[in-house]
């Protein structure tokens, strides 16, 4: 049965891990013999916007830590007790967050956690935070969004996510994630989410202590966002939708696009509220109420500039290479310290918003039947005078600095696959330093860290990540939908290709059924009854949810739960075993 749901298992080691917002690399580093040279826009920016950390009051009522994680905690003091926004990525970092607030902030009750959205860089530490009666407030898109947004793709994610964000980069040459500190890494393997206790759809107010705390919908960097008005204060915590930095309306870890228009309205809203306060749970706090009207305004213009240039681009039927090269911001935009294209990308955001609208296909008639990707590779390397030739040349664009065009040649040699032996060895090592040379030049800490991160996997023997630890409360909080939801992509077509098998999961206690059905190489996942054309099942499982639960997340033994009873099987137990066996495991928790 593990191989069933260790899908899940995957997706959480997703969300506690790779979609953390930072890494801390003090344990297990990978050395390198020579530091790559941090570009100054960016060490004075994680000097600037990041800091030493420290909690600074914002307001009469709100104290925010800052610099400890990835991502910023508030305190919101009341008379009755008080409210936590956002709760660091894990129980470790939520427990330093914690004692450095407390030292400066009012003690009291915990009325109220407030989750501004799902990333686990504001969710992580809860159970730290949470006491018996306090309540936990998302917008009600937030439990979907939690589960499902990492799903399907999270082999693609998890690879593009240790990349993204330099998980065995050295922290002199990555000082920090240009939205947080790089810390808590190993720490974030144990999780501390907690399920919200209360959602909304649209907004909510909560008194507390006679304090006012408004939540609204402000969808931005997800379908789950809010931020968080203090009116008596005058203060406004954006979530993610502020920081210090052009805005990653597309993330290259891969995900569901980011709603820029959606996000342009939020921002919008916020300007109506005038704050005098602006407390963005990444980078530093912004005072003054026309500093901030400023800031908000030229934020959500250079979004809109972005999504209209490419409007217009498309319409005059560029094709998406030449949009992505040309947008550029305005100067009265592209000078702004919270503009600087440190952690989103213009050309990334190009891109992104293009295939969101339009799809793949940007008009031109030559992508339509292209020959194979390295058959043209392989043409193109001989057409240069062969693999050795090319490797001459693109040492020569190393030596001369000219080292995009080095990295272009050098990806043509690999994806022709005539680089074998020897001549391979050397490819590999001038990719190496190709990566390395264009680090240096990378300011944004996403695509610097993807190069770093690649230049080390090529080199050098990187570890796995450990897998999470996950609560039995937290276990509880699984849907089932969410578990059975990965089993078609982890089908073995190959063991399956003649098969028409199906097995039914019933959990009374939930009054769910599933219906797994393995058909010539597909596997049809259907909740409630089979349908038409469904095999007999091969066995009927029975079983209880919170134990089946167990079983998936390695807290419950399998034949512990199947010997007391917790989860019974009725017709063949070999038929069963094989029925399961066409299934490949994640390839996480070996």
């Amino acid at each position: 049965m593990r191989s069933l749901v260790i899908d899940f298992k995957a997706a959480l080691l997703i969300l506690a891990a790779f979609l953390l917002m930072g890494t801390n690399i003090s344990c297990g580093t990978p050395s390198q013999e020579k530091a790559v040279t941090t570009p100054e826009v960016l060490s004075k920016h994680c000097e600037e916007a990041i800091g030493e950390p420290r909690v600074e009051q914002i307001s009469e009522h709100v104290w925010v830590a800052l610099g400890y994680d990835q991502a910023n905690t508030a305190l919101i003091h009341t008379e009755d007790g008080n409210v936590i926004v956002d709760v660091s990525m894990s129980p470790v970092a939520a427990k330093a967050v914690k004692q450095a607030l407390l030292e400066k902030a009012p003690a009291g009750p915990i009325k109220a956690i407030i989750y501004t959205h799902s990333h686990i860089d504001h969710v992580g530490g809860a159970s730290v935070w949470a006491e018996e009666n306090t309540q936990i407030w998302a917008t009600d898109a937030f439990i979907e969004h939690f589960f499902k947004q990492y799903g399907l793709f999270i082999k693609a994610e998890t690879t593009r996510g240790v990349r993204q964000f330099g998980f065995n980069v050295p922290q002199e040459e990555l000082p920090c994630c240009a939205i947080g500190a790089r810390t808590y890494y190993q720490a974030s393997f144990e999780s501390g989410v907690l399920m919200p206790t209360h959602t909304f759809p649209k907004s909510k107010t909560l008194e507390i202590g006679a304090l006012q705390i408004e939540m609204r919908k402000g969808y931005g960097e997800t379908h789950d966002q809010l931020f968080v008005w203090i009116p008596e204060d005058k203060t406004l915590i954006p979530a993610d939708n502020f920081y210090w930095a052009f805005p990653n309306l597309y993330t290259i870890r891969g995900t569901s696009p980011r709603p820029v228009d959606e996000w342009i309205k939020s921002l919008d809203e916020m300007r109506r509220l005038e704050p005098e306060h602006l407390v963005p749970m990444h980078t530093k706090p912004i005072h003054g109420k026309q500093e901030i009207a400023e800031a908000l305004t030229n934020y959500r213009d250079a979004i809109q500039w972005v999504r209209d240039e490419v409007v217009r681009m498309a319409n005059r039927g560029e094709d998406i290479d030449t949009i992505a090269e040309n947008i550029k911001l305005p100067t009265h935009l592209a000078e702004k310290p919270y503009l600087r294209e440190l952690y989103g990308q213009v050309d990334w955001s190009a891109r992104g918003i293009y295939t969101n609208s339009l799809g793949w296909f940007d008009g031109r008639p030559d992508e339509l039947y292209p020959l194979p990707h390295n058959e043209v590779a392989k043409r193109e390397v001989m057409l240069m005078g062969g693999p050795e030739k090319v490797l001459e040349l693109a040492n020569q664009a190393l030596q001369s600095n000219d080292t995009r065009w080095a990295i272009h040649l050098l990806a043509k040699l690999q994806d022709s696959g005539l680089a074998g032996g020897e001549l391979g060895k050397l490819l590999r090592e001038r990719r190496v330093e190709s990566y390395n040379q264009l680090a240096e030049t990378v300011a944004n800490t996403n695509g610097r860290a993807y190069l770093l991160e690649s230049a080390l996997e090529l080199s050098q023997d990187i570890p796995e990540p450990q897998s999470p630890r996950i609560s039995e409360k937290m276990v509880s909080s699984i849907p089932l939908e969410t578990i059975f939801s990965h089993m078609a992509v982890r089908l073995n077509p190959e063991k399956s290709s003649n098969v028409q098998e199906s097995v039914h999961f019933v959990f009374p206690d939930e009054n769910k059924q599933f219906v797994v059905t393995v058909r010539n190489g597909i596997a049809e996942i259907v909740e409630g009854e089979p349908l038409p054309g469904t095999p007999e099942p091969v066995a009927i499982i029975s079983a209880d949810s919170q134990a089946y639960r167990m079983v998936a997340m390695d807290i419950l033994n399998p034949v512990s739960a199947y010997t007391s009873g917790k989860i019974k099987i009725e017709g063949s137990w070999p038929g069963f075993l094989k029925f399961m066996g066409r299934f490949q495991t994640a390839g996480f928790n070996k």
